[in-house]
């Protein structure tokens, strides 16, 4: 696109163009993922008429996140493929696509299996976007320096992804009942927050599809095809020896990055911050309220069947059993903002249903027995939920403070790496730059800070979410240089999906379903620190020892 001695500042509108387009979909690459942990239990909790706190949502949402792990890494891998064979801006463009009309397409779910699905391709669209962005980048700015400087500087967009679906996720709780209802059925809420966070997920097809007929497809890759001389994709021929090693190498050190973020970090807003000192007060007023919330789910566990054979025997019921559950979430929140011309008007409407659920189970009275009995054990647990909200606020407080810390973190860890991979530096030193101060600050973090003062232990996770970002940075910007142009996308999308996505984010489940029972049959928020510092260090250790296997790219990886 531009000579070899083209500098940033003289980049064209079409490279412009072309950064913007790679900016957005970084971005929204981590915003579509980061709604994940947002949108996931109230909207398995709607689908499955459970409370939020009740296990078997709990259970969905873990099974959920190795199933779209899954998925994106096998699928993935298939995109890596598409790539080099029909196009780098091609299928970025589709994957784009398929990342933004899922999670819309998720807003409507009235069933698990929905929902589980459009995630799942929200996923795949994710996995399969990143390496055909960083190929198609790779490839149309050929200068070694700008190269570097475009795929760093683009990269560091996404770390700007979960600032900003946190925030939009905030501003929509705050103003969903004011928000037009959506077509959904009745028994569902028309105003759920997590539907409406899923609906934005749209945001990035809109720009894209107005940008992309005027951006160019590489021209390595088509002047090749058109010639006839570009080889056909092989997934068998990154074992071949003169690529095993390469191929194996960063699919292992891109899993060592992807298991430090989620063996130790991610678990950490959630898991290992309740047990912090400061925090200490609200667990001990928090621990009786947990352990009346589980009675009163295995309560509703032992209700369930009779109340699944009731809306199966009667027609209707389970219409009317919707509208009454809405009905009361809306009185309760009417009830605490003291409208009492919203309440009456639900009061009102209550009655109605009333009467109308002693109509359709007139024939039937152990129904609504059934169904009665169910709404009372939903109301305690609901009474129960809101005596845990004032303890349960300086927990997600100080949560969302670690969180925003760690995503600063990452944000100035890309920035640093963008700086930093323009210099003539090998490219096993510059992944060293941040691996070798990990294997200090991961264990000082949660072996030695998470035990002291707070401020302390957000500046460790500061420092750790610059190390562990900033290498995802590295192989966006290493990976494109280390195939043949024939196998670009394929070895990036085996590295990057199956390596990271898929392998790598599994010991999210190694800290908390392995390592933390191991400590204690109830692990508390100490076992959690410790097993996600365990997992980080060793995960660390591992990527360390790996450099030393990482080859150095040839000619910037465009010989084929």
């Amino acid at each position: 696109m531009n000579p070899p001695d083209s500098r940033l500042e003289k980049l064209t509108f079409t490279a412009w163009l072309v950064l913007a387009i790679a900016s957005i979909g970084f971005l929204f690459d981590t915003y579509e993922l980061l709604m994940t942990p947002l949108v996931g239990v109230p909207a398995i909790a709607e689908v499955l008429k459970l409370p939020p706190n009740h296990p078997s949502v709990t259970e969905w949402m873990g099974r959920m996140l190795w199933m779209t792990a899954l998925c994106g890494g096998l699928f993935g891998l298939l995109g890596g493929w598409l790539i080099d064979r029909f196009g780098r801006k091609r299928i970025m463009a589709a994957s784009i696509f398929v990342y933004a009309l899922s999670p819309f397409a998720a807003a409507f779910s009235t069933s698990l299996g929905a929902f589980v699905f459009f995630r799942c391709t929200t996923f795949i669209g994710v996995c399969v976007e990143f390496v055909a962005a960083i190929t198609w980048l790779a490839e149309l700015f050929p200068d070694r320096k700008q190269k570097a400087r475009v795929l760093g500087w683009t990269q560091a967009f996404a770390s700007l992804g979960g600032v900003l679906v946190t925030s939009v996720a905030a501003w929509i709780n705050n103003h969903a009942g004011a928000l037009p209802g959506l077509p959904v059925p009745d028994m569902f809420n028309q105003h759920a927050g997590w539907r409406y966070l899923l609906m934005t997920g749209l945001l990035p097809a809109i720009p894209i599809a107005l940008m992309l007929p005027f951006a160019p497809e590489s021209q390595a890759w088509r002047e090749r095809r058109a010639l006839g001389t570009l080889k056909r994709p092989s997934l068998a021929e990154l074992f071949a020896p003169e690529l095993r090693r390469v191929t194996l190498v960063t699919a292992a050190l891109s899993a060592c990055a992807y298991a430090a973020a989620f063996g130790a970090l991610q678990i950490t807003t959630r898991s290992v911050v309740p047990g912090l000192k400061e925090l200490s007060s609200s667990q001990q007023e928090l621990a009786p309220l947990r352990a009346e919330a589980a009675r009163l789910n295995g309560e509703l566990d032992r209700l369930m069947p009779a109340f699944r054979q009731a809306l199966a025997a009667v027609p209707g019921l389970e219409e009317i059993a919707g509208k009454r559950a809405n009905n009361r979430r809306d009185f309760r929140a009417a009830t605490k903002a003291e409208n009492s011309s919203t309440v009456s008007a639900l009061s009102f409407e209550f009655k109605q249903l009333g009467a109308r659920l002693d109509e359709v189970t007139a024939a039937k009275p152990e129904a609504k027995q059934a169904l009665l009995d169910r709404e009372k054990l939903l109301k305690a647990i609901g009474d129960n939920r809101d005596q845990q909200t004032a303890p349960m606020k300086a927990i997600t407080a100080r949560g969302d403070q670690v969180q925003l810390g760690q995503e600063i973190g990452g944000f100035v860890g890309r920035v640093l790496l963008a700086l930093l991979v323009a210099l003539a530096i090998t490219r096993r030193t510059l992944l060293r730059i941040f691996i070798v101060p990990g294997l200090i600050a991961l264990p000082v973090t949660y072996f030695g800070l998470y035990h002291s003062a707070s401020g302390a232990f957000s500046t460790g996770i500061f420092v750790c979410g610059l190390l562990v970002v900033a290498q995802f940075s590295y192989f966006g910007e290493y990976l494109p240089k280390a195939f043949p142009l024939h196998l670009r996308g394929t070895g990036g999308s085996f590295a990057t999906n199956v390596g990271g996505r898929m392998i790598g984010t599994s010991a999210a489940f190694l800290s908390t379903n392995v390592l933390a029972p191991l400590f204690s049959p109830k692990p508390t928020a100490d076992h959690y620190a410790l097993a996600g510092g365990i997992v980080g260090s060793v995960v660390f250790a591992i990527g360390l020892a790996l450099t030393f296997l990482l080859p150095e790219p040839v000619n910037e990886g465009m010989q084929d």
